[in-house]
């Protein structure tokens, strides 16, 4: 009886877990669709100029489907000296006729072309509160305020509108305001950077600097005690202060000035994490309490990179 008895409380504790964590699955889906309130637009992809943005928004990434099977980026997010303008997303290499996926569940908001900019073009809204833009495609799949699945077909890959060769144009948007994806998705690997992205406004309009990474509670840097001092002029090494008492006070001591830096100590051997299949630069990075960039910079790789199995890492 004893053994029943200990096996249903597991089995009701399980299902209290469960219940807590879809509930907390909600609230975030119902506070993504809420930023938007009623605000239901079909004539373009920022429609919300003079709106109120969240400043704090966590994006759930569970349950994202690659939009074009190709994973090669061939233009990324950010400034374009050529152009001399901004780009808003992405550029994947496809075929014209290759199919385009819907990234996440949602409803498509836009189904418009284009002729000087996406061409014919698409943009969902996600109940993760992102809005994902599908630009330079040769057919359109879908209809305004249809809803879609993720992975679910939506169009045909092109090189209608401002083009110079067939491939998909992907972008992400809280609002209006163009996230990378990069920050998000690692295209080459065909996966999320992580299982949740925090946007944060800055209440700027430029793109590149609309929106910031956080990283998760665990592998935020813990505060240094004293950081103030950081702030404090330079000071030099003096003689001890037992030295200086013993000189009489009405004499001046020419006593030199000891600027030898001290002795540091020996740094720690670096530590390395051999790749296993399946893990990404995020999960490694929870694992050894540290950060994606940090691994980053420390193996001179990008976010992007794809991890190969069996690959060494410096981790600290």
């Amino acid at each position: 009886m004893a053994r029943e008895a200990k096996a249903d409380f597991q089995l009701k504790s399980s299902n209290i877990a469960k219940i807590i964590n879809q509930a907390k699955i909600q609230e975030e889906v119902s506070y993504a669709k809420n930023i938007y309130g009623n605000h239901w637009n079909n004539d373009g992809v920022n429609v919300y100029k003079g709106m109120a943005r969240p400043e704090e928004l966590v994006i759930n990434l569970k349950g994202f489907s690659m939009p074009i099977k190709s994973r090669i980026v061939t233009s990324k997010f950010g400034y374009r000296a050529r152009f001399r303008r901004n780009h808003y997303g992405i550029d994947i290499n496809g075929c014209t006729g290759d199919t385009i996926y819907a990234a996440f569940a949602g409803k498509v908001r836009v189904r418009k072309y284009d002729a000087k900019g996406f061409g014919y073009y698409i943009v969902l809204r996600h109940d993760n509160g992102l809005e994902t833009v599908y630009g330079h495609l040769s057919k359109q799949l879908v209809n305004v305020n249809q809803e879609v699945k993720s992975g679910q077909p939506i169009g045909l890959c092109g090189n209608t509108g401002h083009s110079f060769g067939s491939h998909l144009h992907f972008e992400t948007r809280v609002m209006g305001e163009a996230i990378d994806p990069a920050l998000m998705f690692n295209v080459p690997a065909a996966d999320i950077v992580a299982d949740t992205y925090t946007y944060r406004s800055k209440g700027g309009s430029k793109a590149q600097t609309v929106a910031e990474p956080v990283l998760a509670e665990e592998t935020k840097p813990q505060p240094v005690a004293l950081a103030a001092a950081t702030t404090l002029p330079a000071v030099e090494t003096v003689a001890p202060e037992e030295d200086v008492k013993t000189q009489p006070a009405s004499r001046k001591t020419s006593k030199p000035v000891d600027k030898r830096k001290p002795a540091q100590k020996p740094k720690p051997a670096p530590k390395s994490h051999k790749v296993a299949k399946g893990e990404t630069l995020s999960s490694i990075a929870r694992k050894h309490n540290t950060t994606v960039a940090e691994i980053c910079k420390r193996n001179n790789i990008k976010a992007t990179s794809t991890l190969q199995p069996g690959q060494k890492l410096s981790v600290k």
